[in-house]
């Protein structure tokens, strides 16, 4: 075989090779074309997440900013909530007060310190009505002081204003825990003695003329001194609390015709009724 046989051979073969390499290239382009493909896929799906994301973090960021903003408005709310619920609590304590004391205006006389003339008789209606339900004694001590016009006339109203302030500081003082003291009327009082029975009821009574009558009232530059008759009587049966105390009004009016500064019991003078 000549060299010339030979030559188309070798060429051939080079050709091949080349053709191999070119299908080769040709084919990882193709790969890599697969592969780019692919990026470009995964870009733009990360692209569209990422947009989501944002999207949806700027929305989280205004429902956080409204959610702030209305936890602000509650707290602010809650705020006023508190300051109105102050003042509601201020003005119920300052109404209670104002009734607290128109209460005690309308119960208790501001001279003497003791009930008021309604109140001391209210008291002796629910006292009454206790007796009658468990049928316990029941005392009134219908108090006058003597000859109160003298101090009146004598050292002015001042002086007998301060008279009946100290002689109702005597009568509570000398009264017992339950015991019921009202200023009836000008210089005379009413006491009722609940569940007292005419002897100890008149050893209260002799007790309180006998405080009286050592007491001294100071006025300027004058002891002023006062006696008290009283008129004593225990409630009787079914008898009506008005009239026990007509009874002890009269008993007292005999105790002043009998000298006064002393005390008379309704009963023991059997007072018509």
């Amino acid at each position: 075989m000549s060299t010339h046989d030979l030559e188309p051979q070798e060429t051939y073969s080079l050709y091949a090779h080349e053709e191999s390499v070119i299908r080769q290239a040709e084919s990882m382009l193709g790969k890599l074309d697969d592969v780019s493909n692919g990026v470009r896929v995964l870009a733009q799906a990360y692209r569209e997440g990422y947009r989501e994301t944002v999207r949806l973090v700027r929305i989280s960021d205004r429902m956080q900013e409204e959610l702030h903003a209305a936890n602000r408005t509650l707290m602010d709310q809650a705020a006023d909530l508190q300051r109105l619920n102050e003042v509601l609590h201020r003005e119920i304590e300052r109404r209670e007060a104002l009734e607290h004391e128109l209460r005690r205006i309308a119960s208790v006389d501001e001279l003497t310190g003791t009930h008021t003339r309604r109140h001391v008789l209210e008291l002796g209606e629910h006292e009454q009505r206790r007796r009658a339900r468990h049928g316990h004694d029941l005392a009134l001590l219908m108090v006058d002081l003597d000859h109160f016009k003298r101090v009146n006339d004598g050292f002015g109203h001042a002086a007998g204003d301060q008279v009946l302030r100290d002689f109702g500081f005597l009568l509570r003082s000398c009264l017992r825990k339950g015991d019921i003291a009202g200023r009836f009327g000008g210089e005379e009082f009413l006491a009722i003695l609940p569940e007292t029975d005419l002897t100890t009821a008149r050893s209260i009574a002799e007790r309180l003329c006998e405080r009286v009558r050592e007491n001294r009232t100071l006025w300027k530059d004058q002891s002023l001194a006062v006696t008290v008759s009283i008129g004593l009587v225990t409630v009787r049966g079914d008898e009506s609390l008005d009239r026990a105390i007509a009874r002890a009004d009269q008993a007292l009016y005999l105790a002043k015709r009998a000298g006064r500064d002393r005390v008379m019991v309704g009963s023991e003078l059997d007072v018509d009724e």
